[in-house]
């Protein structure tokens, strides 16, 4: 067929909508029409690294195989041609008993989707074309090995039984296994996927059909998977597996245990010297880190796929700066790549030794790292210890969004109840707070006063100090580096990356609004008494108010001695709280009590739903703190949280009808989601800011008082951990 530009069309598909295409090199389509697999194909044989030959079937035949229920006879005849393409590629046949031609049939969307759709490898396998190749290499043991796999793979599948009858026809067996691909993205698994991941059911799959290249041909053959540079520390050189005798996905899948890849070098220093070098080219040309597959066949080294590598928060940092003085990116691209969260994390104390010691209590990991203090059960002590140079551990049966300027000022969080979903594990992460959860009943009682080390990634909190090992020296001499670069002290790094992250200011329209209500008394003091200490700008934000009115407003509450000015911010007085319950309780008797109970139970509802997503966003699993260098799982965790919105906004704004002050949530929310969706993901749950985290849990602690309630009652029932 023609070079990348073969076509096959539907009467009813537009004349650019390519069917087929070769993948020589030369193909200028994106991902989201060949996917990734043959995105990468074709870009590897474009800088001349030894590929198999292959086509693709693109996503528009998904699309209209989708429609139709069968491949049409139009595109059939493209992927006729395009093993005719192949055969000529390689001088060899498909289902041929002289130098025969097997194949691989790989689904590819644009979007990875690792493990959930369907792959066959050697495909055109039969009883001639074993003999045949048994014959030609001279071990039938190969033969043998290949066409069981064929055949197992095959019956699992394409026809989902293991004792089913495989065609024996070759072409019968490619049209099965592009079928079967195509089927394959609307799988059980892979809608899950999907709608766990906030990956559109439209996007669909292509198909690549390439040449096989055999890792289980003989001694000198073999599989593996390497990196750039190792994905865990950021340091070169490559760092791999291989497998001798393996075949295809046997080391991504786990069946079996792979070798170092330095065994490659000491038995194949040629074909070793060749993947290095192909490996460094990809880097230089992707200008980032490499997650490269590759076959070794008979002594040949053949290249499968590469794409940008996953890595650590440690090896994102390491990688950044060390590509900026190979002269591979910018200092600014660099600050680009490491964000705040990448930061804090490979800056949290590692473990101590803590051999011996037996736990004062334990509970579910919610943030690791380790920190050592006195412990103190009230915020207002904790900050007033903490500014005195103390440091302390706070303790509390569970935290709520007026405990905040404790959190800040504590070395770690322990809470009695709660989950890693609890208001205190979502905000002690976001603050890179060391926390415990869910440690029992008795605890605040039995540590107070204590000094103890919290040990937030074994969810253990220990007798006593214990030191924690230091940061190795080779992080901090890097972090040093992205400080000076962008041109703050070490400790304000991950700030500033934040603040290049959100890339503007709110604007005179966010900050000034008067289609709200209006800025009384109790609105202030409520909004002073959730955030604990809160300056007149981000109230004025919060309230959509003229900062300098609510200064104004906040030195009112001075004089009356209501509120006191500190350096953190404004803070209800002793005097103050009386007056802030006194004016609740006067509220709560203007506001329909049922109504509003009812819309309370609604909302618990989706404040499982969010603290899930929140947890997910922070969290990759239980072990694992989401680096936020996957943007396919930043992507789809983001999808859940604007369809959340979506969804709940009807009840917020319901709830400004049953109680005036409440409208402004909605906007609040509103703008948290505008803000995200702009590319600004500190509003996702950054505590010290109008976040989306932070004004839903504000909007809880309103609706408890409301309704006339406590947060110890909504605790003790699970609702307000």
């Amino acid at each position: 067929m023609t070079a990348g530009a073969e076509l096959a069309q539907r009467p009813d598909v537009a004349a650019d909508a390519v069917t087929v295409v070769e993948l020589d090199g030369a193909v200028e389509l994106s991902r989201q029409r060949i996917g990734g697999k043959a995105w990468s194909i074709n870009h590897m044989r474009a800088l001349g690294l030894p590929v198999p030959p292959a086509f693709v079937i693109t996503t528009a035949g998904w699309a209209d195989y989708t429609e139709r229920g069968a491949i049409a006879a139009e595109i059939w005849e493209q992927v006729r041609a395009g093993i005719a393409g192949i055969e000529r590629g390689t001088g060899r046949r498909f289902g041929s008993a002289e130098r025969p031609l097997l194949v691989s049939v790989r689904s590819g969307a644009a979007i990875s989707m690792p493990g959930m759709m369907d792959t066959v490898l050697n495909l055109g396998m039969t009883d001639a074309v074993q003999r045949a190749l048994a014959e030609e290499t001279g071990n039938p043991g190969y033969a043998d090995d290949t066409r069981a796999r064929f055949v197992h793979q095959y019956r699992e599948t394409v026809l989902g039984d293991a004792n089913g009858i495989v065609p024996v026809d070759p072409w019968e067996q490619l049209r099965g296994a592009i079928e079967a691909v195509f089927r394959s993205w609307d799988s059980a698994r892979a809608k899950t996927y999907r709608r766990n991941r906030g990956v559109p059911d439209t996007l669909g799959t292509a198909v690549t059909v390439q040449a096989m290249v055999f890792g289980n041909l003989d001694a000198e053959s073999g599989t593996g998977v390497l990196f750039s540079r190792n994905p865990n520390t950021g340091d070169g050189p490559v760092y791999g597996e291989w497998l001798v005798g393996g075949q295809g996905e046997d080391v991504v899948s786990g069946r079996l245990t792979p070798r170092p890849l330095d065994e490659l070098a000491a038995t194949q220093p040629a074909v070793h010297a060749r993947l290095i070098a192909a490996t460094e080219l990809l880097e230089r040309d992707g200008r980032d880190m490499q997650d490269i597959e590759f076959t070794v066949e008979s002594g040949n080294l053949w290249m499968l796929q590469s794409r940008a590598a996953k890595r650590s928060a440690r090896a994102a940092v390491r990688t950044a700066v060390a590509m900026v003085a190979e002269g591979l990116i910018s200092a600014d691209e660099a600050l680009d790549r490491i964000t705040a969260d990448q930061v804090r994390e490979v800056l949290r104390p590692a473990s101590g030794d803590t051999t011996g010691r037996e736990p004062l209590a334990r509970g579910e990991s919610a943030c690791p790292g380790l920190a050592s203090g006195v412990v103190v059960t009230d915020p207002d002590e904790a900050e007033t210890r903490a500014e005195a140079g103390e440091d302390v551990i706070l303790v509390r049966p569970t935290t709520s969004p007026d405990d905040l300027h404790g959190m800040i000022a504590a070395r770690a969080i322990v809470t009695e109840l709660g989950g890693t979903t609890s208001h205190a594990a979502l905000v002690s992460r976001e603050l890179g707070r060391p926390c415990v959860v869910g440690c029992g009943p008795g605890v605040v009682a039995a540590l107070v006063g204590r000094t103890v080390t919290v040990d937030g990634g074994a969810g253990l909190v220990l007798d006593g100090e214990i030191v924690a090992k230091p940061v190795e020296q080779v992080i901090l001499a890097d972090v040093a580096q992205l400080a000076q670069w962008a041109g703050v002290p070490d400790d304000q790094l991950a700030q500033r990356l934040e603040e290049r992250a959100t890339g503007s200011e709110p604007t005179e329209q966010e900050q000034v609004s008067t289609a709200h209500a209006p800025i009384t008394e109790l609105a202030l003091l409520r909004l002073v008494g959730i955030k604990g200490r809160v300056n007149a700008d981000n109230l004025a934000l919060s309230l959509f108010a003229d900062a300098a009115e609510i200064a104004t407003h906040c030195a009112g509450l001075v004089d009356a001695g209501l509120c006191a000015n500190t350096p953190a911010g404004f803070r209800l007085t002793p005097e103050g709280r009386p007056r802030l319950e006194q004016l609740l309780t006067e509220e709560r008797g203007t506001v329909d009590a049922a109504a509003l109970t009812v819309a309370y139970d609604e909302f618990c509802v989706y404040n499982a739903d969010l603290k899930v997503i929140i947890t997910d966003w922070q969290m990759k699993d239980p072990a694992t703190v989401n680096d936020h260098g996957d943007t396919d799982y930043d992507a789809a965790v983001l999808a859940r949280l604007a369809d959340t919105h979506r969804a709940l906004r009807p009840l917020v704004q319901r709830l400004g009808t049953l109680a005036p002050r409440l409208s402004r949530y909605a906007d609040r929310l509103d703008r948290a989601v505008e803000r995200i969706a702009e590319g600004d993901h500190t509003y996702v749950a950054r505590p010290i800011m109008d976040s989306y985290h932070t004004v839903w849990f504000e909007l809880h602690e309103d609706l408890i008082g409301l309704c006339g309630l406590t947060r110890a009652e909504e605790a003790a029932a699970g609702r307000a951990h």
